[in-house]
């Protein structure tokens, strides 16, 4: 990865104000590590789960809970996941996370050689719920191990660089699994494609195992940090790389430390409407998701 990147054009500085630091050289390239090889989740299993699932049968509302269901599982636990991050080093509990979070890639592989179609769907259903737990924190956690493991004059630099390796190597993935799809019967292509994506979820769990040693525990900085992280890849998140959800996000490091910041009382008044406004926009581009 480390060739890779010293070759493309957009990952060399431009001046000499842009020469990264040796002591961030490292943690760059594992950031750059973890995001190529997400791509190439976000381009295989992702990309294909649910058009697997049509394709062996499942309902409307069963393809809805294998797409949908992780937003659901987002909305439930992401307070409780804030909170038992609170009190764990950053970069242990992001990796920890992680490598229980990505067996659901493994679970994915195996199904289609190993059970009957009706049989397998409910298993990606409720594989697909039950690991989104940890990805959770994986989501939460990745985004405030990002805000310490780079410094706020270089996270613009990193964060487009790692946002353009995830569009080329998902275009590229994307290719290769329709490739392949085009030219298996059902059951061989989909476990080949899958195994792809396991293998991109193992490798970006070791380059988030390169990161491990970055702690960051409860009172270390202010507690009122929402800095502007720009990164859109989200490695807990199932909807990674089909670019719906794909925004700017806010550093969510405050969730892993510091006080409740559940108050009902800022929705009130005009900013009240601004976020009704922003809930029926993105409920209305993700009705079409099952479809």
């Amino acid at each position: 990865m480390q060739r890779l990147t010293r070759r493309l054009p957009w990952f060399r500085p431009t001046g000499t104000g842009q020469v990264v630091p040796p002591e961030l050289k490292q943690r760059f390239h594992h950031l750059y590590g973890d995001i190529g090889w997400y791509g190439l989740v976000a381009g295989t299993t992702i990309a294909f789960l649910a058009v697997y699932a049509a394709r062996i049968g499942a309902s409307a509302l069963q393809i809805g809970l294998i797409t949908a269901g992780p937003a659901m599982v987002n909305l439930i636990f992401t307070l409780p996941a804030g909170r038992w991050l609170q009190s764990r080093p950053i970069g242990p509990a992001v990796f920890h996370s992680a490598v229980i979070f990505r067996i659901l890639y493994l679970i994915y592989a195996l199904l289609p050689m190993l059970l009957a179609p009706a049989v397998q769907i409910d298993v990606l259903i409720w594989a697909t719920l039950l690991l989104t737990i940890p990805g959770v924190a994986l989501a939460i956690g990745f985004n405030a191990l990002f805000a310490i493991a780079v410094p706020i004059e270089w996270r613009g630099y990193v964060a487009g660089r790692r946002n353009a390796l995830l569009s080329v190597v998902y275009i590229a993935a994307s290719l290769l699994a329709g490739f392949i799809l085009d030219r298996t019967a059902l059951d061989v292509g989909y476990t080949l494609i899958f195994l792809i994506g396991f293998v991109g979820a193992a490798m970006s769990t070791y380059h988030l195992y390169g990161l491990r040693e970055i702690v960051d525990l409860p009172g270390d900085e202010p507690q009122r940090i929402r800095q502007i992280i720009g990164d859109t890849a989200q490695p807990g998140d199932m909807r990674g790389g089909q670019g719906i959800g794909q925004r700017v996000t806010v550093a969510l490091r405050s969730f892993t430390r510091g006080e409740d910041l559940l108050r009902t009382d800022v929705i009130k008044g005009k900013y009240g409407t601004i976020i009704l406004a922003l809930f029926t926009f993105h409920l209305a581009q993700f009705m079409p998701a099952p479809l």
